[in-house]
């Protein structure tokens, strides 16, 4: 035998005893803390875990193994799920230690069990951007919740489903929730005063003014947020409502003060516990701030930011799809043909997934959450008729309820049809209208000075003429600008010589104008909802929508059928 594979083979002996001899001595560690209490075990861990993972892991092992001996499912669980915590960075390997813990649990009768382990794993998925998945566990710890009348789980789910219904931007449905969830946990906050309670509460309370910020329902948010502020003032929780005082700020015109609140939302203490969703929203508006301030380059920083996130891990909200917009348009303005083709694609993949992703879950919201929650009140009302009428009555009634409702909902349909096609016909006869300060009548004094009203009224002449109104993002502030003039100003003429709000003033402007355009441009008729609501300036396809239907009294897309079919008479005769 050579010498040097004689070398070799002593070399891997010296390396098996101190293999061997290491896991001896990790045994034996195991085994001696596994004489502790489980209570001293974890809340050691929990010491031990945010400093040094490796110091926390045998106080998990041993709980476990401690659980596995006496026999405890309840322990043996809750091993498998402190061990899960060690795994941050691995999400695989932590989804099974949990699913290991459900599997222990399943059978227990403890209200907390096994509903926590689904709501973890939930959230696990969730803030990795796998919101389908996520919902799967999260209506399963739902189903579990509702069985042992756990009304706390029953609160942090609607709370949990209600963020990915933010998500997705149904906005109504996510606020009911949030709204139901904070009942609950402030009624839980009254009677016990409890550290959990109040994070409970605030989480929720964040979550509700996020959606007041997209609705953009400014006045609102900024009430809430301020209540949130003044609560979580020694808390870690702080920082989402300083997330959201950045996006009011933004909102209101305040940049240097949005900016502000928002790069202390990302200081290296806060940034690395923020979720997914919420440090996307800083890079958003830190770029839509420092955009308004026209520091495009440090903007291009933070919309690049989202980018990486979603190519890394494909997660994404809607203002992923925001930034990529930015982006394009940065690109397109400075004539970089390359970089906006490039990102182009980037957008059209994201919004593939997005799409696709807004499918899987709506269709799960409808048939696994909504569709239950109404057989149940079904059920409850079928109760109601046993207890307050006889079985022969209750057959009768039930058929005169079917009746009545078909003749309802007839009436009402033919009523609502009758009602489009009146105003489809006057939309077809309506001609341009005069210039709008002629229509509307002084009816007190404004308090500006004649020649500064004299001066809006001409800058909004021109900016009507030229179509000014079908820029996006279009704020108040921003057309102040543009005029030479304040904000105050300019909405106070809007107000009394347009007889509206500045909101309205531009939404109108914008469904006066494509209605216009649809009458007379036949290729966009052929157009999506969407599409169309991008072309008339706005970036939302439900405010389109609510707009078209609040200015004109019919939907897009009846407007569009019977304009195709009226084209089609038109052209016979």
């Amino acid at each position: 035998m050579s010498r040097n594979r004689i070398l070799f083979y002593i070399y891997i002996l010296l390396n098996l005893q101190t293999f061997i001899y290491g896991q001896d001595e990790s045994s034996k560690i195991i085994d001696s803390l596994a004489q502790l209490d489980f209570e001293k075990l974890e809340v050691t861990f929990y010491e031990m875990l945010d400093k040094s993972l490796d110091e926390a892991e045998p106080y998990a092992k041993a709980y476990l193994q401690k659980g596995i001996v006496e026999k405890t499912k309840f322990h043996t669980a809750r091993g498998y799920y402190l061990i899960s915590q060690l795994y941050r960075n691995n999400l695989e390997r932590r989804i099974r230690y949990v699913d290991s813990a459900i599997s222990v649990s399943k059978n227990l009768t403890n209200e907390k069990y096994p509903v926590f382990f689904y709501t973890h794993k939930g959230y696990l998925y969730s803030s990795s951007g796998l919101f389908n998945k996520a919902l799967d566990y999260y209506l399963e710890a739902l189903e579990y919740a509702k069985k042992t009348n756990n009304n706390g789980y029953v609160c942090i789910l609607q709370h949990n489903i209600g963020i990915i219904k933010r998500k997705y931007g149904k906005y109504e449905e996510a606020k009911s929730l949030f709204k139901k969830s904070l009942i609950y946990s402030k009624s839980e906050l009254n009677k016990n005063k409890r550290y959990k309670d109040s994070i409970t509460y605030l989480n929720t309370l964040s979550e509700l003014v996020s959606v007041y910020i997209f609705e953009k329902q400014i006045d609102s948010a900024s009430h809430f947020n301020k209540i949130g502020l003044e609560i979580s003032k020694e808390l870690g929780v702080k920082r989402f409502f300083r997330l959201n005082q950045g996006r009011i700020d933004y909102h209101n015109d305040k940049y240097k003060k949005a900016i502000e609140n928002l790069e202390w939302v990302l200081n290296p203490i806060n940034e690395s516990n923020l979720p997914g969703h919420d440090l996307i929203s800083t890079y958003y508006y830190l770029g839509k701030s420092y955009a308004a301030l026209s520091k495009n380059d440090r903007a291009m920083t933070y919309y690049k930011k989202i980018d990486s996130i979603f190519q890394s891990s494909h997660y994404q909200i809607p203002e992923t799809r925001l930034a990529y917009l930015e982006i394009i348009k940065h690109y397109k303005s400075v004539n970089d043909l390359n970089n906006q083709l490039s990102y182009i694609d980037k957008f059209l993949h994201s919004d593939s997934i997005y799409n696709k992703n807004l499918l899987d879950v709506t269709n799960k919201l409808n048939m696994e959450y909504e569709v239950p929650i109404l057989l149940e009140e079904k059920e409850k009302i079928i109760d109601e008729l046993k207890t307050q009428n006889n079985q022969s009555n209750y057959g009768l009634l039930i058929l005169s309820v079917v009746v009545v409702i078909i003749l309802t909902v007839f009436v009402v349909y033919y009523q609502r049809n009758k009602k489009y096609k009146t105003r489809f016909g006057e939309l077809m006869q309506e001609q341009k209208q005069l210039p709008k300060e002629q229509l509307i009548p002084v009816v007190e004094e404004i308090g500006i000075a004649d020649e500064v009203v004299e001066m809006i009224l001409k800058g909004l002449d021109n900016f009507e003429s030229t179509n000014g109104f079908l820029q996006s993002n279009l704020t108040s502030g921003a057309l102040a600008s543009q005029l030479n003039t304040n904000s105050k100003y300019l909405t106070k003429v809007i107000k009394f010589k347009r007889d509206k709000n500045f909101t309205p003033y531009i939404n109108d402007l914008r469904i006066e104008y494509i209605v216009e355009q649809l009458k007379v441009d036949v290729k966009l008729q052929n157009y999506t909802i969407k599409a169309l609501a991008s072309e008339a300036g706005f970036n939302s396809t439900e405010v389109f929508s609510k707009s078209f239907f609040k200015k004109t009294g019919i939907y897009p897309s009846y407007f569009i059928k019977k304009l195709q079919n009226y084209e089609k008479v038109t052209d016979k005769t």
